[in-house]
């Protein structure tokens, strides 16, 4: 099962038709040439297709943009920014039999730490946690745990500053793969 994850994307839907072009190996899918986008982009496809997609909350109303764009189940979590979702602020999923946390982090303070977070995903007995809000990627395992964060497809803070998301790969219930990817500047 091939999970894309993203997060913090603040509105900003161009950059997700990026990351869908760029991973599906298409450069002629612009979000403004004038294609049918919903048809075009459905991850269903292709060598590169995604089963499911996450995102980590700051989606500021997109929501149904990428539940369209995906054609696939998708989840997601309210963040800081999300006023007018009735998207919960956590939730554990199972893909696989693979429990998966997921938060958008602002309840946690992982500007400082992922502690809060390790911790909620254990009381949870989830193998891998999912949060965002800090805007910088993470992929490491600590405890047992592997924690993601996508960073942000918007606004980028690690350094080089490039839109950062995670495609992760699970076979049969277990890790077979993840990684930090990375978009390059716009021309």
């Amino acid at each position: 099962m091939r999970i894309l994850i993203i997060g913090d994307t603040h509105a900003q839907d161009d950059i997700f038709l990026r990351v869908l072009s760029k991973e599906r190996g298409s450069d002629a899918l612009r979000s403004g040439d004038g294609a049918n986008i919903s048809d075009a982009l459905r991850f269903g496809n292709g060598a590169n297709a995604f089963d499911v997609l996450l995102h980590t909350g700051d989606f500021e109303g997109s929501e149904m943009v990428y539940r369209e764009l995906s054609g696939t189940p998708f989840y997601y979590v309210a963040g800081n920014n999300d006023f007018f979702t009735e998207a919960p602020f956590e939730r554990v999923i199972e893909l696989e039999s693979c429990r998966i946390y997921m938060t958008h982090g602002h309840r946690y303070n992982v500007f400082e730490t992922n502690e809060g977070i390790l911790r909620e995903a254990a009381r949870r007995h989830a193998q891998i946690a999912v949060y965002g809000h800090s805007h910088y990627p993470v992929a490491e395992v600590k405890r047992g745990i592997l924690l993601l964060n996508p960073g942000s497809l918007a606004w980028p803070r690690q350094e080089g500053r490039r839109p950062s998301y995670i495609v992760l790969e699970l076979i049969g219930g277990k890790i077979d793969s993840c990684e930090i990817r990375y978009l390059d500047p716009e021309m």
